[in-house]
């Protein structure tokens, strides 16, 4: 256990970071988005962990979900969403090295999410079809590749479907989305051995927001108020994205 202070700064920090990371699981596993909101605490506590950490961890997280709910992936879709990601991701590898400055498009992410967020709740009506896929797709993949928060613009796309398909397709979205993330990362050296051995003493997190986020009780509410909870996470996001824009320095 002693090892656990080579990768963190201690073990009070250790333990709230699991809480941090447990909290993003159970949300992700539940609704299939939510996962980033722990890096927006991270990017002010333990800024080395953003994104490296959260896309490496995030990329087994929603592929497990997705394997457990297979049959209810609306697979045709994932080939949009994927051209999306791919793009979003290659227009946001060089802006990590090549930024205005992360405040700036914290900010930017930021103001965008809180106005879609609005829309939503002013009954704006989104289809998901292939244009829309393929555009949160694109979004989705640039914010999840610099901020590790890639969730909320495909469930704005989803937020009007059934339940259990949507949360099935957003964590098969995101778990292959990812993990294309993260050949990227360790391509370009930015996730190495000490990213991996965080993510491994974060692992026991993972397996506990996960095993809470199925439990029947909460999927059954999660069937009846998905576009209510999509609204939250993303309003929540966009707020804590801002609040991280102005505290970073």
């Amino acid at each position: 256990m002693s090892n656990v202070l080579i990768y963190f700064s201690s073990f009070e920090f250790y333990f709230f970071v699991l809480f941090l990371i447990i909290i993003g699981a159970i949300t992700q596993s539940a609704i299939g988005i939510g996962f980033g909101i722990p890096a927006c605490f991270l990017v002010l506590l333990e800024p080395s962990m953003v994104p490296s950490c959260i896309v490496l961890m995030g990329s087994f997280l929603a592929f497990s979900n997705a394997m457990l709910s297979f049959k209810d992936i609306i697979k045709v879709d994932l080939i949009y969403a994927y051209i999306g990601r791919i793009i979003g991701s290659l227009l946001a590898m060089p802006l990590i090295f090549f930024t205005l400055g992360t405040k700036n498009y914290l900010i930017i992410f930021g103001v965008l999410l809180l106005m879609a967020t609005y829309m939503s709740i002013k009954k704006w009506y989104i289809i998901a079809n292939k244009k829309n896929i393929t555009i949160a797709g694109t979004a989705s993949g640039l914010m999840g590749t610099l901020i590790g928060i890639g969730g909320p613009p495909m469930a704005i796309v989803y937020q009007n479907s059934a339940a259990r398909k949507v949360v099935a397709t957003l964590n098969m979205f995101f778990g292959i989305g990812a993990l294309f993330s993260v050949i990227l990362f360790v391509y370009f050296d930015i996730i190495n051995i000490p990213e991996v051995m965080k993510s491994i003493y974060l692992a026991p997190a993972l397996i506990i927001g996960t095993y809470i986020g199925r439990r029947k009780f909460i999927r059954e509410f999660v069937d009846r108020n998905l576009k209510n909870l999509i609204v939250i996470v993303c309003f929540v996001s966009a707020i804590v994205i801002i609040l991280d824009a102005f505290m970073t320095t």
